[in-house]
């Protein structure tokens, strides 16, 4: 079986791990942890770094992508299961995307300022208070944790599928991200 470029299997894990860390992290420094705690505001700015490094990573994975023809899918899937897969995989790019780049809003609108590991990064977004009457950190905060929910659940759908075409098809589709 064919598979995945090694740039690609690297980045696909490294980038499952980062993600995984961030849905606990945000949930622990959002649910778990005191308001305003020193140990909030350190996951916070972790979090954040986390999701620059991320965004830095998508683009190279973005550009590994592009530039290298994923292996086949199995002759064996439905054209449901093809198109399913190219939508599935559509979507785990973008959402990411868009996911990092509200919680980046988020941080400027309210006047945070993004910061990787200490380094200012550039503002993308301005200081805004309101538009339209909407508190824009409030809100983009809110479509942050749902698109990252949303994620999730892509996620999840995905590892859900790799599960099916192993031991219900029969096809392992896994073996071309692995090592």
């Amino acid at each position: 079986m064919e598979r995945y470029v090694l740039s690609a299997r690297v980045l696909h894990w490294v980038m499952a791990a980062g993600f995984i860390f961030m849905w606990a992290c945000g949930y622990a420094m959002t649910s778990l942890v005191s308001d305003d705690s020193p140990l909030q505001e350190f996951l916070f700015g972790l979090h954040i770094s986390i999701g620059v490094t991320l965004l830095l990573l998508l683009v190279i994975r973005i550009a590994v992508r592009t530039s290298n023809s994923p292996p086949p899918l199995p002759k064996a899937m439905a054209r449901w299961e093809v198109i399913g897969s190219h939508l599935g995989h559509l979507g785990l790019y973008l959402l990411p995307a868009a996911v990092i780049l509200i919680g980046w809003a988020e941080t400027d609108f309210g006047g945070h300022g993004v910061k990787w590991f200490g380094l200012s990064m550039p503002k993308i977004f301005p200081t805004m208070k309101s538009l339209w009457g909407q508190d824009l950190e409030t809100a983009t905060s809110t479509l942050h944790e749902w698109l990252a929910y949303a994620m999730l659940a892509l996620a999840a759908v995905h590892v859900a599928a790799v599960i099916k075409h192993r031991w219900i098809d029969g096809h392992d589709v896994l073996k071309r991200m692995t090592f």
